[in-house]
Parts: C-alpha cells; structure tokens; sequence
C-alpha cells in the first residue's frame, strides 16, 4: 500500500517527517532503540531539561526558535494517529510509524546516558528496516535540516513522499 492510500483512509491531510540522530551523528544506535522500543523523540539537552510544558518562559526565550516550533510541534500538536516517517537524511526511509499515545512523555536521562531522547512518544511501527537496508526515495526530500517538520497536503515534500510504498 501507498503512504497516500493510508493517509486517505485515515482521513488525513497532513504527516510528519523526522531525523533520529545528535547533529547527524549516532544515527544507528539511535534507530535501533526507536525501533526496539516503539518510540520516536525529541530533546534539546543543553537547555531543555524538563517536561516541555514545565520548562520556563525564561528557558524557551534561549532556545532557537526553529526548537521552540518543532518541541511544540512534538509534545502539543501531534496527535494519537499522527503519521510520522523517519527518514535518514534527504534520500531514504528507515521506517513508517504511527503516534499511538495522546501525549508525549518525558523520560529524563535517557539523554544524559546517551540511550535515547528525554521527550518520547509511543508509536506503532507501520514499516520499519533494519540500519543500512532502508529504501532509498525516488527523489530527495531536499532542504529538510530540521528534526521535525509537518507535511502538508499539495506540498512539494508531500508529492515526494506520498507515493511510498508503506
């Protein structure tokens, strides 16, 4: 089946798209515990070191705005039956998730021990594939530096990846 199909069968008109990894590194190990364990994350440890929703106005004011959008984005916006597809950089698909909790957790020290992200959110895996077996996409998802971001229906990243076989 078709990412496009299942989003229409949801009755969805939007997905996410995300990258596991610490500044573009331990990408592997970071994959192989989302998909061991039915979660994707988010942190931003060198500031964020609470519960988003308790962190301080103080705190968010220091952290870059493009963090602010997407700790929004992942603890206040997204919602139980969200899509969200990992991918690893702009070429391929490590897997195919959907959000399976109404809100996120925060699990303080799986960061600080290197495990894992501290903020968490449980998923079912649709399609996930083994580190450096995953699909490469039939055309980049060009420009997409940040974590998390939300596709929208009719945009480019939407075309790109709507036609992926899920």
């Amino acid at each position: 089946m078709r990412l496009d199909r299942l989003l229409a069968e949801r009755k969805k008109d939007h997905f996410y798209i995300m990258h596991l990894s610490y500044d573009g590194e331990d990408k592997e190990p970071l994959w192989n515990y989302a998909k061991e364990n039915n979660v994707i994350g988010l942190d931003y440890p060198s500031e964020v070191n609470d519960d988003w929703n308790h962190v301080s106005e103080s705190v968010k004011e220091r952290v870059p705005r493009i963090w602010v959008k997407q700790f929004e984005m992942f603890c206040n916006q997204m919602r139980e039956g969200d899509i969200v597809i990992i991918l690893e950089g702009w070429h391929s698909i490590l897997g195919i998730a959907e959000v399976e909790d109404r809100k996120y957790r925060y699990e303080q020290g799986l960061s600080e021990n290197g495990v894992f992200f501290d903020h968490i959110r449980r998923v079912k895996w649709i399609k996930k594939h083994d580190y450096g077996k995953h699909p490469k996409l039939p055309r980049p998802v060009r420009g997409f530096r940040n974590t998390l971001y939300r596709v929208e229906r009719n945009t480019g990243r939407w075309s790109i990846l709507s036609n992926t076989d899920v």
